[in-house]
């Protein structure tokens, strides 16, 4: 194994959280490319550099997940970038499900679904999350900077159609998504095509100008849609159902204080091959 994840292994941070005879890495949040295909204005890059080198392989990510199941590791997500612009996925996928059987989760911009069904198996992916932050094909275009908007129906389609587990991740921006119609437009969207929907907190990482205009507190939103989410900072999974659809409210995870359940431990592999905690620093 690399000499990195040792390393890793001794640092305060996580000392501080676990006993030396205790130490658990429950999640892992695999980032398999560092390019993408849209160019969301808020996209923090789960944290690395866009000019960051990749040379991360499919089976460097496979020996490290077999090999962080000695400390309790149970599920790998992964994400990019775009992670279905990774050309090795569908060889990845399997092998780590048969080889570590762990619960395996993407999230995807939804555009390159119909090309890379092939890859895909609900056999193998407990879920698929689509971030879609909003059905209209202006605001899209304005958010994501692509007129891709078709393409990402037509990729949920093909996911419903064939069974998938699909969340839609909608993170909220001031004036753009964060009306009244807006919020329930999207609920009555996700629940008649049996969706789960989680409303996420815009990140602060992003230019200080850009958060300031476009943030929108969450609860503030959601209760003037009607929803009834509280600010309760012990469950940042909040949630209620619409039909057999799962609503549920996602907040900014700020400092190793609030993390709780599957996020406390987690760890990133960037696609430099370098393992950071879960935190975006």
């Amino acid at each position: 194994m690399k000499q990195y994840l040792f390393k890793l292994f001794n640092e305060k941070e996580y000392e501080s959280v676990y006993g030396k005879n205790e130490f658990k890495i429950p999640s892992l949040r695999v980032s398999l490319v560092n390019s993408c295909n849209e160019d969301c204005f808020y996209c923090h890059n789960e944290g690395a550099p866009k000019n960051m080198p990749v040379s991360i392989q499919a089976g460097d990510i496979i020996n490290t997940v077999y090999l962080l199941k000695k400390f309790g590791l149970k599920k790998v997500k992964f994400t990019g970038g775009e992670p279905l612009l990774f050309k090795d996925l569908k060889n990845l996928l399997y092998k780590i499900k048969h080889i570590a059987d762990l619960d395996l989760f993407i999230t995807t911009n939804g555009t390159l679904i119909k090309k890379r069904i092939r890859d895909l198996s609900p056999n193998l992916l407990n879920k698929i999350s689509v971030s879609l932050d909003t059905l209209s094909p202006d605001v899209y275009k304005f958010i994501t900077g692509k007129n891709l908007l078709d393409e990402v129906i037509a990729g949920l389609n093909i996911l419903k159609k064939n069974g998938y587990n699909v969340e839609i991740d909608c993170v909220l921006l001031n004036g753009l998504n964060t009306s009244k119609n807006s919020i329930k437009y999207a609920a009555m969207y996700c629940a008649e095509n049996g969706f789960d929907l989680q409303f996420i907190e815009l990140s602060d990482k992003m230019p200080p100008g850009l958060y300031s205009k476009y943030y929108a507190d969450p609860c503030a939103v959601l209760q003037n849609a009607g929803f009834n989410f509280k600010k309760d900072r012990t469950n940042d999974r909040q949630f209620f159902k619409i039909g057999g659809s799962k609503m549920t409210l996602c907040r900014c995870v700020k400092d190793k204080g609030e993390f709780h359940s599957g996020r406390r431990g987690g760890l990133r592999l960037l696609p430099n091959g370098v393992l950071k905690n879960f935190l975006y620093e």
